[in-house]
């Protein structure tokens, strides 16, 4: 047992020139795959799952308000702020229809482990607000003529 996680099952993968291992949190009954291997990235991810209810679009929208600051790290944006001196090889986040995905990659093992503290914290304790809905997910404004509305957010557009 390591940090709480108990190795299920280990397995060679030839062909990826990788260790796979597989890992579960023995408290919450997450899920951790670590795969060894000589590639010189680093890669780390979270993935939950996040089935929709409806088309709203609402999974997308907490994709991108999870990214907008955080218990330690308030900054309206710091995911702007790390990439102007990270040295990440990879830095973004994806919503699929049934799970959000957070990944993250970088060459350079400190920037790796800042990178991920950044994630973590994000994805875990976000700062969302009622301002980052208005800006995130999709709202209405007035048009462009008298008494006509129009929808605008960052994820609607």
């Amino acid at each position: 047992m390591s940090h709480g996680f108990i190795l299920v099952r280990e397995q060679s993968l030839p062909e990826l020139a990788s260790l796979a291992r597989l890992w579960r949190h023995e408290a919450t009954g997450a899920e951790l795959l670590s795969c060894l291997n000589a590639d010189e990235n680093k890669v780390f991810g979270v993935s939950l799952r996040t089935p929709p209810a409806d088309s709203s679009g609402v999974a997308h929208i907490l994709e991108h308000s999870v990214l907008c600051g955080s218990r330690k790290y308030p900054v309206k944006e710091p995911f702007v702020e790390l990439l102007k001196g990270s040295l990440q090889t990879f830095l973004n986040a994806f919503t699929y229809p049934d799970k959000t995905c957070y990944p993250v990659a970088s060459a350079n093992l400190r920037d790796f482990y800042n990178l991920i503290d950044v994630y973590l914290d994000a994805v875990f304790f976000p700062r969302i607000s009622e301002e980052t809905f208005r800006q995130e997910g999709w709202h209405l404004e007035g048009g462009e003529s008298p008494g006509s509305l129009s929808y605008k957010g960052v994820v609607y557009n």
